[in-house]
């Protein structure tokens, strides 16, 4: 089974780091009340609940080449999520880490099969971490 503590010490550090730097407030995870009433978690909510992100350190292309559809459906689903939304943020942020993955949901979009309204934001890991992350997902490859 793959270790993730390199992606979840990549998520923390976006939430308590770089989007507090970023928008001046603190960010922490937290379930949102959907339509159907339902909660769902989300990454990261502000303090007065405008800015709500979802946070994907995957890769957009496995090892071999291919486009890493199971990463990509879980990105889908966040999406989703973000529409179903009781209360509307004024802004939903999906935040990746992996240019690759970004350039995938990017083409996504202009194939109108993602969600024009959800704003994309690529965030630069600190060297280290960017480093643990990559080896993670080398080593999750490889399983």
């Amino acid at each position: 089974m793959a270790d993730t503590k390199a992606q979840i010490t990549a998520e923390d550090w976006i939430r308590e780091k770089y989007l507090p730097k970023k928008y001046g407030q603190s960010f922490q995870q937290k379930n949102l009340e959907l339509q159907s009433r339902a909660q769902a978690k989300f990454a990261a909510v502000s303090d007065d609940g405008e800015i709500v992100a979802a946070i994907c350190t995957s890769a957009g292309f496995t090892s071999n080449g291919k486009k890493a559809t199971d990463e990509l459906q879980k990105v889908r689903s966040d999406a989703l999520r973000f529409l179903m939304l009781a209360a509307r943020p004024q802004k939903r942020l999906m935040i990746f880490t992996d240019p690759s993955m970004i350039d995938v949901v990017r083409d996504e979009k202009k194939r109108d099969r993602f969600p024009k309204e959800l704003e994309i934001l690529r965030v630069k890991l600190p060297a280290d971490l960017a480093e643990r992350v990559a080896e993670s997902q080398r080593l999750s490859s490889e399983e």
